[in-house]
């Protein structure tokens, strides 16, 4: 029945030939969309609507409001690599009281992250480097002669300090060319080996060009989204807080985009094809 269906089925809807796929990295506890949730706690004053006990009603933040979601994302980024208040003035055209505002937000949202940087810079001062991603070291030989924080630490030692807390989070960006790898490797050994071609990586996204074949999306859908989860590593293992992803066709330009659940079957995935398609 099931190759009957698709065969019926592909005879009604294709996936487009060279259809582009992004999968997206996401991590949380209790299902948050994370850009929505920085949003409110940078804007919620603006959000009367949004009750903020309720997972589905930040994350209706998406589609309710989209510009507040999307100005959520500059500050965040400049705040994660160790930017300031001034450095949201500067980049980001806040006046002084929404800078700090939002600055004092983002802390409170990551003071564990917040704690566990600080611990892994107290160490380089003592060591001379920070260990990131999969075990590499960045050397920090200009904190491993000072004290760090107080008013006689040199300006070099904590702008180096700077550096090495970016290398803590970006290096794990690895991850994303570790997923890659694996899931290629799981092509290269399937039926679909010539159908499933990288494309490209964009910051936490991977793209694929995909031939227009149900099961080559379906065996993506699956062994992508797999990978991606994985965080069989000490510094990333958690009980509570998993990675995952999302699987997208981008057909027939980049604007239009359709999701695809992580546990569609080939059936389900025409039949959202299809819709989306033909509205």
């Amino acid at each position: 029945m099931q190759q009957q269906f698709a065969t019926l089925a592909k005879s009604t809807i294709e996936i487009p030939s060279g259809a582009k796929i992004k999968i997206k990295r996401v991590g949380n506890t209790d299902g948050y969309d994370g850009h929505s949730l920085r949003a409110f706690a940078y804007f919620g004053d603006s959000m009367p609507d949004i009750d903020p006990s309720s997972v589905e009603s930040i994350n209706s933040i998406q589609d309710k409001y989209k510009d507040f979601r999307q100005a959520s994302k500059a500050p965040t980024f400049a705040l994660t690599y160790q930017g300031t208040y001034i450095t949201l003035m500067a980049n980001c055209g806040f006046a002084l009281e929404m800078a700090k505002k939002v600055e004092t937000r983002y802390h409170e949202l990551y003071r564990v992250s917040d704690e566990w940087v600080a611990a892994k810079l107290d160490e380089a001062c003592k060591r001379g480097y920070v260990t990131v991603a999969f075990g590499l070291r960045v050397r920090t030989p200009l904190l491993h002669q000072v004290v760090r924080g107080t008013s006689k630490t040199p300006f070099e030692a904590e702008a180096e300090g700077r550096t090495a807390g970016n290398a803590l989070g970006q290096s794990w960006c690895l991850l994303n060319s570790r997923a890659s790898a694996a899931f290629m490797k799981r092509v290269r050994s399937s039926p679909y080996r010539v159908m499933i071609r990288p494309c490209a990586q964009i910051h936490d996204a991977q793209y694929y060009i995909i031939d227009d074949d149900i099961g080559a999306v379906s065996f993506t859908n699956k062994y992508l989204v797999e990978e991606v989860k994985w965080q069989d590593h000490p510094d990333i293992a958690h009980d509570e807080v998993k990675l995952g992803g999302e699987l997208s066709i981008f057909f027939p330009d980049w604007s239009k985009e359709i999701g695809i659940p992580n546990t569609a079957s080939e059936e389900e995935i025409f039949l959202i094809i299809d819709k989306a398609l033909n509205p």
